[in-house]
């Protein structure tokens, strides 16, 4: 039986992408959460890269020709920021609009802790939203190590989690309960069959944060809301916290869905017809 891969983190990182493997890198994420210059958190769905160029869709009244974005994605491992600009945005749907992107840039992104990480040991879970290896849906139990404003690491013996996935870390304190949408920054193993990953926080729920300032206030030993919380992308949900991370989609966008959380290089047809 072949022994069970692991993914063994290095301090050196690897040469930076060029801009054709940085377009093939967003292809392979699926679905990426982007900055944009008009101060907006949005996500892109890509199917298909050709060179530098990527084609995809995203929300109609948010993108725009000659818009530039940046997002972060994991790379051997370590975090890059990749910089692109909407070279064609046009009407699809009403709620989805086909997009070009151009590659421009690709730069190291140093990630550092904003905040201090304070030390805790809970039971938690991970729910996979958009992973390479794991399924939509799909519930993996894990150990919080420590949390902050803008992150969190886990303790878990699955491997299959990896660098770049996005998933929905639900926790329970004596204050409530935590449910907020991450992307996982980086894997270790630091013993066989251990792993631990690192989180930053994409969006939660206003009661979230709330009860979310509060543990942070007893792990700190103080009272005081923790400043600062303005650091996560924050997408705002109802306060019921009942209404899904993504809307459902219409007839006309499942196509684009469908293309969008599978890697596109599966759907070669699918490519020619964007």
């Amino acid at each position: 039986m072949l022994p069970r891969r692991r993914i063994i983190m290095t301090d050196s990182p690897p040469p930076l992408p060029t801009l054709a493997e940085a377009a093939a890198l967003l292809v392979e994420a699926s679905a990426i959460d982007v900055d944009t210059d008009r101060g907006d958190t949005i996500e892109l769905w890509t199917i298909a890269s050709d060179g530098a160029t990527v084609t995809g869709s995203g929300p109609r009244l948010l993108v725009a020709e000659g818009m530039q974005i940046t997002c972060r994605l994991a790379h051997g491992g370590h975090p890059i920021e990749i910089k692109a600009v909407i070279a064609e945005a046009e009407y699809r749907s009403a709620a989805r609009a086909s997009v070009v992107l151009d590659v421009v840039d690709v730069l190291a992104h140093g990630y550092r802790r904003r905040s201090e990480r304070l030390s805790v040991t809970s039971a938690a879970s991970l729910r996979a939203v958009i992973c390479e290896r794991v399924v939509t849906d799909e519930v993996i139990p894990v150990t919080l190590s420590d949390m902050s404003e803008a992150g969190c690491s886990v303790t878990l013996t699955d491997s299959r989690p990896r660098s770049g996935d996005r998933m929905v870390l639900s926790a329970r304190f004596l204050e409530g309960e935590i449910v907020v949408d991450v992307r996982i920054v980086r894997v270790q193993s630091p013993s066989p069959d251990v792993y631990i990953a690192g989180c930053y926080f994409i969006s939660a729920t206003a009661d979230a944060l709330s009860v979310l300032e509060k543990v942070l206030a007893r792990l700190a030993g103080h009272a005081r809301p923790v400043a600062g919380l303005g650091s996560l992308h924050l997408g705002l949900q109802p306060e019921s916290g009942d209404e899904p991370l993504k809307p459902p989609a219409t007839s006309a966008d499942e196509p684009y869905w469908t293309f969008a959380k599978r890697p596109a290089a599966r759907f070669q047809a699918a490519r020619r017809a964007v």
